[in-house]
């Protein structure tokens, strides 16, 4: 059952959004009609001299989409590291735990405004578990604090 506590969930769905959102949201630029498709095609073809650098809006939305990829990913990395956190320690990870969940609340609120229900459903149920398992560890870890030395 340790693998399906809050944090762990957390990091399966992690996982499974960072691979949707590679694979299909990234590396599968599928067309989205002919109007769409011109201004993708705009988006690769203009070239503009960025502080000193030759630059497309695609390649700013492409290293942008890889860098959401990248926090997924590490986000899956710190949520499997953090389930196995012992409660005598928690205090001193905590301020990591829920800067983490502040992260992906903020994530909950760019994946509404901008993208759509996938997202933003994934998003909430991945917020939701981060806190939970903030919680358990922190309620865990007061008990731990609690219990007598030996």
């Amino acid at each position: 059952m340790k693998y399906l506590r809050a944090y762990r969930i957390a990091t399966y769905l992690l996982i499974l959004f960072c691979v949707g959102h590679t694979a299909g949201g990234m590396l599968a630029q599928k067309s989205l009609g002919a109007e769409s498709d011109a201004v993708f095609s705009s988006m690769k073809d203009v070239h503009f001299n960025f502080s000193g650098a030759d630059c497309t809006w695609y390649g700013f939305w492409f290293a942008f989409g890889l860098t959401t990829s990248i926090f997924l990913l590490f986000s899956a990395v710190v949520a499997w590291t953090l389930a196995g956190v012992s409660p005598d320690r928690w205090s001193s990870v905590s301020p990591i735990a829920w800067a983490l969940v502040a992260s992906h609340a903020f994530h909950v609120y760019l994946s509404w405004r901008y993208f759509f229900a996938g997202p933003g459903v994934f998003s909430i149920v991945i917020t939701a578990l981060l806190g939970v398992g903030a919680f358990q560890k922190g309620r865990a870890g007061l008990g731990a604090a609690a219990a007598p030395a030996n």
